[in-house]
């Protein structure tokens, strides 16, 4: 077998030496089956001779193909990272206050629930936007969120722009005693401030009600509505004596006398003994004999009648009325 091939072998090369004495290629006598020497492999040497190397695969570009640009530099502001969260910095303009912390702040201030607080901010907020121009207005309600003004009157002006009028009508919207409603409305200021310390400024409010924009002290409730022990004038001292019709004294102290039943009067004198631990403070009681009792106030520091004296009168005349006295 392997001498019979040796034979194919020598044949093969004669003819093949044969085809190129007269200047043909052994594959186109037939004397060839080698993939080198067919004719399209022919085709590819002499390209080969011409153009370099083949390509080695379908997609590699050829030797004349253009070469790629280079990648470009990098962009030296890239990556653009976004600014960092938690940047607390106060932005001047007018901004949303962020409704949940102004009540939650204020609602810790005076030791109450969330709903108490928000009722108390919408309560300062109403009154604090009738109380200023429209100007003022407006840029109040632009800041403070809609949860505190949905449904609110912000348009009947008040025309009493005082800090005992403020209370006052405060207290009347939360059914709360004036003490009560300033602790709140120090509370709901003070967490306002706390958020925007330009807002109440730029309201131009009168300067007593700076006052009311400091936070509240521990055990609140130890003062009147205007929050200092400033002396009343004749004129105030006058129109409270209206309010308080069963009392009697001037611009140094006023008095009520009280002329009851042994039993009720004991009544009276009980609630009047809660009213002073409910406030803090209460007025003086002498006892002439067993159905009579007077009732003295006024502020000691300032050794005259202070606008927390009045509002305490006040607070007797109602535990008077609450313990079923008899009196209209």
């Amino acid at each position: 077998m392997a001498k019979e091939m040796e034979g194919d072998n020598r044949k093969r090369r004669a003819l093949a030496r044969a085809a190129q004495e007269k200047g043909h290629q052994a594959s186109e006598a037939g004397v060839s089956l080698g993939s080198s020497k067919q004719r399209r492999h022919a085709k590819h040497a002499e390209r080969a001779e011409q153009d370099g190397p083949p390509p080695e695969g379908a997609n590699k570009p050829g030797p004349r193909a253009p070469r790629p640009q280079e990648a470009p530099e990098p962009d030296p502001t890239w990556p653009r990272r976004p600014p960092p969260t938690g940047d607390n910095t106060p932005d001047t303009g007018a901004l949303r206050l962020r409704y949940r912390e102004l009540v939650t702040s204020a609602a810790e201030q005076i030791g109450a629930d969330f709903d108490t607080a928000r009722e108390a901010g919408r309560a300062t907020v109403s009154v604090l936007a009738r109380m200023v121009d429209e100007v003022a207005r407006r840029r109040l309600l632009d800041v403070v969120p809609p949860e505190l003004t949905d449904g609110q009157d912000l348009s009947t002006p008040i025309r009493r722009t005082d800090v005992i009028g403020f209370v006052q009508d405060v207290g009347g919207q939360l059914g709360c005693p004036p003490e009560q409603a300033r602790m709140r409305i120090q509370a709901v200021l003070a967490a306002v401030a706390a958020q925007d310390p330009d807002l109440l400024g730029a309201l131009h409010l009168p300067d007593e009600l700076a006052e009311l924009t400091r936070p509240p002290q521990p055990g609140g409730g130890l003062v009147g509505p205007d929050g200092h022990a400033a002396a009343i004038d004749e004129e105030e001292l006058q129109a409270a004596l209206r309010r308080l019709p069963d009392w009697t004294g001037d611009s140094r102290a006023i008095t009520r006398t009280l002329v009851l039943p042994p039993d009720q009067l004991e009544r009276v004198l009980l609630r009047v003994d809660r009213l002073k631990q409910q406030l803090g403070r209460g007025p003086r009681i002498s006892r002439p004999d067993e159905r009579t009792a007077q009732f003295l106030v006024r502020t000691t520091n300032a050794g005259a009648v202070t606008a927390q004296d009045v509002d305490l009168a006040l607070r007797v005349d109602e535990a008077i009325t609450h313990a079923n006295a008899g009196l209209t």
